[in-house]
């Protein structure tokens, strides 16, 4: 039985439960984690003195109190849904009263309440810097059952002996009220995952849950049966090119969930999506094994610093041995599963028949529940932008996550280069919506140019939105030129042209990947987001470059311009279609290299003068093989006494292409007519370098 069933079972938190274990130096890591027969044995003898305490205290009450129905929960017959197949265990029976377990634990922190009532005589000191939990136990006098309660509810799970650093020292200290010698500066925002800052909290948020893992492994399946649309039906090629973000409503509360791309080219969006998100869900297929972008995601989220929940999908087209295999690839890269003693949460799931899907999202409710996500909302709205586009009649618009704060529809904001007032807000569903809380998404319609993916987003006053806006362009005001040099032989002008800036993005990044390493050098001279237009066109005319689009529309009269100057305009709907096609053109003109390679031997038996013809030498091919197209090399000993290319090869006085080893043939060579018997002849033939 995991902890959260058994928690779940005795009617208290999971965060109470690990509390109550790990201060009774009982080895429990999360609330994944399978308790041990000695656990439940020991949560049984809490029980029963809890029993006992109640009936010395008061006996006649009980006997008139109606009795409340306890459950048995025996070891061998419970099943965890993450492992189905567990072997049985001995037949202990353990008996769980909600109200009882509750209540001896709830004795505990008021013994400790009291014993530390002394400690509060005093002054406690500390200075601000790494150490065990056992060390700030030592210097501040508290029980560790407190200590380990407040870190659960920080979102970190810590043994006695585990090192904890500054940040939650300094968290544990000012929770306490202990007196801090030394106090590190509070940074305003992580630089390591581009978080926001956020003190506690006046309100819980939703998490925000990442989905991320190798193309085609069953990411956008997985969100399309928990939401209940046909996202994945209406993907080009079946791949996510944008970053979407929806809010769905579960059994267990509502979550937010983020969709990536999972093909290469789109890591940087993969990268933003860790960055706000609270936990993140790494799908894997079990048929499939661990890809490179399986690797590339589980780094992000390392260096994130988030919570990582592997699904392995597929399991109804996965043997056991190929799920076996997998597993044991995540383990190489970090991911040790937990029924084999590591910390690693891996959940069997079929994003296309749902199987496992409820209790994926239960770990998931569960994870944010122990992590206690609050954030303010009696602060300007702050947040990230994921992705920007034109939008039809809304024009500049992007998709917006706040972390803090409530955005209001006329508020005014700055993201980026770009700012402007809240025109419209439309949410995951489509509808429009006057506010947005933090944690949901939103389309933000109201920008007066497109904001980069991942740019801060502030709501603020006019003006200091004037004054910001001010300072940044001030920084990128120097003068950048245009590229735009001549298409030559080895120079391939670009324009490109997208639906959004974060598909900008990642073809400016593949180009960038393959730069060197084709014939002719990729010159973007103009990138931009929106449809081909007829000045692109005209653009294009004067660099003599070729315009490549994806997801989007050429207007009427950019097509006619450039049918009538010849202007090649190609239009994509998938990322590496587009970046496949670059490559063939880049590689046009490249000169063929060739290497002259001996393809074979014979040896001269005969000769014979035909007049007309000319001087014929009959031989057998001693090995490899003798072609029409190929040059011989005429040796006499160790004497090279001619050479030249074949004029003419028969075979049973019948012209033929070539002649294999075994075989008798006669051959005349063009400039070379003084044959011998015994003539040793070597053919070569030019082929291309591979």
């Amino acid at each position: 039985m995991r902890v959260y069933e058994f928690a779940k079972k005795a009617g208290i938190s999971s965060k109470e439960l690990i509390a109550l274990l790990v201060s009774n130096k009982f080895d429990i890591a999360s609330h994944m984690s399978i308790l041990s027969d000695e656990a439940l044995q020991f949560l049984n003898s809490q029980n029963k003195k809890e029993q006992q305490s109640k009936q010395s205290a008061a006996p006649v009450m009980q006997k008139n109190t109606h009795e409340k129905k306890e459950v048995i929960v025996k070891p061998s017959q419970v099943e965890s849904p993450a492992t189905p197949q567990r072997a049985a265990r001995k037949d202990t029976s353990v008996t769980v009263a909600p109200v009882k377990i509750s209540r001896a634990f709830s004795k505990q922190p008021t013994q400790v309440l009291a014993a530390s009532e002394h400690a509060k005589d005093k002054e406690v000191s500390i200075t601000i810097e790494p150490m065990t939990v056992a060390d700030f136990i030592e210097k501040t006098q508290k029980s560790l059952a407190e200590v380990i309660v407040f870190l659960l509810k920080k979102g970190i799970v810590a043994s006695k002996n585990q090192v904890i650093n500054e940040q939650a020292v300094g968290d544990l200290a000012r929770h306490f009220g202990v007196t801090i010698i030394e106090r590190a500066a509070p940074a305003t925002h992580e630089a390591d995952t581009g978080r926001l800052a956020t003190t506690d909290g006046v309100e819980p948020r939703m998490p925000v849950v990442v989905v991320v893992g190798h193309v085609d492994h069953g990411k956008t399946t997985l969100l399309d049966f928990i939401r209940k649309t046909r996202v994945a039906a209406r993907e080009k090629g079946g791949i996510t090119q944008h970053l979407g973000a929806y809010e769905v409503a579960t059994k267990q509360g509502k979550i937010v969930f983020l969709d990536t791309p999972g093909h290469e080219a789109f890591s940087l969006i993969r990268s933003r999506g860790m960055r706000v998100a609270d936990i993140a869900i790494l799908v894997v297929a079990a048929d499939d094994g661990v890809m490179p972008q399986t690797i590339e995601a589980i780094k992000a989220a390392q260096q994130a610093k988030i919570t990582l929940i592997v699904a392995l999908n597929k399991i109804d087209k996965a043997s056991k041995v190929q799920i076996e295999s997998t597993k044991r690839q995540l383990s190489q890269h970090g991911l040790m599963p937990e029924e084999w003693g590591g910390q690693t949460v891996i959940m069997s799931i079929s994003g296309k028949l749902g199987t496992g899907v409820e209790d994926l999202l239960e770990v998931v409710a569960l994870q944010a529940n122990i992590m206690e996500l609050t954030t303010r909302t009696d602060v300007p709205a702050s947040g990230f932008v994921l992705e920007s586009k034109l939008e039809k009649g809304l024009g500049c618009v992007a998709t917006v996550i706040c972390q803090q704060g409530i955005l209001h529809v006329g508020d005014i904001f700055l993201a980026g280069s770009a700012s402007g007032r809240v025109s419209a807000l439309i949410d995951s569903r489509g509808k429009r919506i006057k506010e947005i809380r933090p944690s949901e998404p939103a389309l933000v319609a109201g920008f007066d140019s497109l904001p980069k993916a991942g740019d801060l987003f502030q709501v603020m006053s006019q003006d200091d939105m004037k004054k910001k806006r001010q300072e940044a362009q001030l920084i990128s005001a120097k003068p950048q030129a245009k590229n735009r040099k001549s298409a030559s032989e080895h120079t391939l002008n670009i324009v490109f042209k997208a639906d959004n800036a974060s598909s900008l993005e990642a073809l400016s990044g593949s180009i960038n990947k393959l730069s060197g390493k084709m014939f002719k050098e990729c010159n973007v001279v103009l990138s931009g987001v929106g449809s081909i237009t007829e000045s692109d066109v005209t653009f294009a005319i004067d660099t003599k470059s070729v315009i490549y689009g994806l997801h989007v529309k050429v207007e009427p009269n950019a097509l006619i311009l450039a049918q009538r100057s010849t202007i090649s305009i190609k239009l994509y709907d998938i990322i590496y279609k587009l970046i496949e096609d670059l490559q063939l053109v880049a590689e046009e003109g490249r000169p063929v290299e060739k290497v002259t390679k001996k393809i074979g031997e014979a040896t001269v038996l005969k000769v014979f003068d035909i007049k007309g013809l000319g001087v014929i030498a009959g031989a057998v091919i001693r090995s490899g093989r003798f072609a029409r197209e190929g040059n011989v090399i005429i040796y006499r000993g160790k004497t090279i006494v001619g050479k030249g290319p074949i004029k003419s090869l028969q075979r049973d006085k019948k012209s033929v292409k070539e002649v294999h080893s075994g075989f008798e043939c006669a051959f005349l060579i063009d400039g070379f007519v003084d044959w011998q018997e015994d003539d040793r002849v070597e053919c070569y033939l030019e082929t291309e370098k591979v």
